[in-house]
């Protein structure tokens, strides 16, 4: 999922400046797993998802959204966030997490443990609740120290996984003490997948070899402690998978994949020669992902939910293979691994807002927009009211579940689908904020199709 976009000038400060180009782009049975599955995101941004009670429950966000994601699933993803306190996309000052009111706490030995505690607590009512796999997303999310607003997309900010800042690093804040409430709660019935960085394409690029170490030392940690399996990877975002060069002229010729792919293969020309030097680092840490893990947004849909099909759904995998065709990496060789769209979803709102998309060429066009009314749901708000809309929701999603699906002659596999779960995105309405007295964001008939699909009736 995409921030607010801010121009990545490559113009100043640091060694790999000129890497960051100008102009930004915004890529059965019950109770068994089968291949295929589609699961909602448990979305952890702060302490206010961990603790005291959700609206209408009497456990936090992130237990009363497991618990109601269990009845379509049997896998599920956590998405957690930490805040990286930037005033520019190369300068880290400090971590921090977010109260339960929205304020940033500084990031402490405290603190960590707090989150972990609270993160151990929500792993292990999943654990309880039957799920059979269990995947976790690591994001930073850079903020501005002082005006409190989105730096930049975390795509593109140049941090180390193990650059200290205040004393910690994303190793301390994030991985480990994921990693501790994981070893805490195992379960011999259980499948986790780790994707320690999501969408921080070019951190992973220019620092490959560190990551490559996380990863390896993640795995490592967490073998042996008593889970089905353990399986850890970097994931990617599905355009502009290294943050180091992006399409020009991005609204509205670069959303149409053709014109992106034109537009790339340009701006490529700029950065390669300062490009090429990192791809044989990337390609090992690549080569050491246990599973090939990607956002799955896509962009430039038909926007007729009658043409839209699984065709289309190949479109974030098709432009990450266009991409790094331009590095010597042919994404195919990745594909006997496990394939996961580790986000994807249709917001179906006008830009960065809170406001219904006009038409449907915007909601093709930015699947990846959509709102989180924090009051609740609110029909006002609601672009699901929209017959047309509904209609192409329900079509997104038909073919979100036929991609999945084995001999239709897809060109790439997926094997699994994490759905963006909260707002308009939320086809369940499994976050508090997706339904109110009002109504919600959820669509039965893709609730139906899911279950169907998953062969999941709780």
């Amino acid at each position: 999922m995409l921030f607010s976009p801010s121009a990545a000038s490559g113009a100043h400060r640091g060694p790999y400046a000129q890497l960051v180009i100008i102009t930004f782009m915004i890529g059965v049975a019950p109770y068994t797993i089968r291949a295929g599955q589609l699961g909602a995101t448990v979305m952890v941004n702060g302490f206010g998802d961990l603790e005291g009670a959700a609206r209408g429950s009497d456990k936090p966000v992130c237990q009363t959204v497991v618990q109601r994601a269990y009845k379509f699933s049997d896998i599920v993803s956590f998405a957690l966030s930490v805040s990286a306190m930037a005033p520019d996309e190369y300068t880290l000052d400090s971590w921090s997490y977010k109260d339960p009111t929205g304020n940033f706490i500084p990031a402490s030995s405290d603190t960590i443990a707090r989150w972990q505690r609270g993160l151990q607590a929500c792993l292990s009512f999943a654990v309880k609740q039957g799920f059979k796999q269990i995947h976790i997303l690591g994001h930073w999310d850079p903020v501005h120290p002082v005006l409190y607003r989105p730096t930049t997309w975390r795509n593109l900010m140049d941090i180390k996984p193990y650059q200290k800042a205040a004393g910690l690093s994303y190793n301390d804040v994030m991985i480990q003490p994921a990693i501790t409430a994981l070893s805490a709660v195992s379960s011999p019935s259980v499948n986790v997948l780790f994707s320690i960085s999501g969408e921080m394409g070019l951190s992973n690029y220019l620092y490959a070899a560190s990551w490559r170490d996380m990863l390896t030392k993640t795995r490592t940690q967490l073998q042996n402690k008593g889970w089905k399996s353990v399986k850890v990877a970097t994931a990617l975002n599905w355009q502009m998978f290294c943050g180091c060069v992006a399409a020009s002229s991005p609204v509205p010729g670069s959303f149409d994949p053709l014109r992106y792919n034109a537009s790339f293969a340009r701006e490529f020309t700029g950065v390669k020669k300062y490009a090429m030097p990192y791809v044989k680092n990337f390609k090992a840490l690549l080569d050491a992902n246990d599973y090939f893990g990607l956002s799955g947004y896509g962009a430039g849909y038909p926007a007729d939910a009658k043409t839209l099909s699984w065709r289309q759904m190949e479109i974030p995998l098709q432009t990450l293979a266009y991409e790094l065709s331009f590095f010597g990496i042919d994404l195919k060789q990745y594909m006997q691994k496990q394939v996961i769209y580790v986000e994807q979803g249709l917001g179906a709102v006008l830009q960065y807002g809170m406001l219904p998309a006009p038409d449907l060429a915007t909601v093709a066009r930015y699947p990846f927009s959509g709102n989180w009314p924090v009051d609740g749901y609110n029909k006002q708000v609601d672009p699901w009211q929209r017959k047309d809309f509904t209609a192409y929701r329900r079509a997104f999603y038909t073919a979100t579940l036929d991609l999945l699906d084995r001999d239709k002659g897809q060109q790439y596999k997926v094997d699994e689908v994490f759905v963006w779960s909260v707002g308009s995105f939320d086809i369940f309405a499994v976050h508090p904020i997706s339904s109110s007295s009002q109504g919600s964001f959820a669509d039965q008939y893709i609730i139906d199709l899911v279950r169907m699909h998953n062969g999941v009736f709780r």
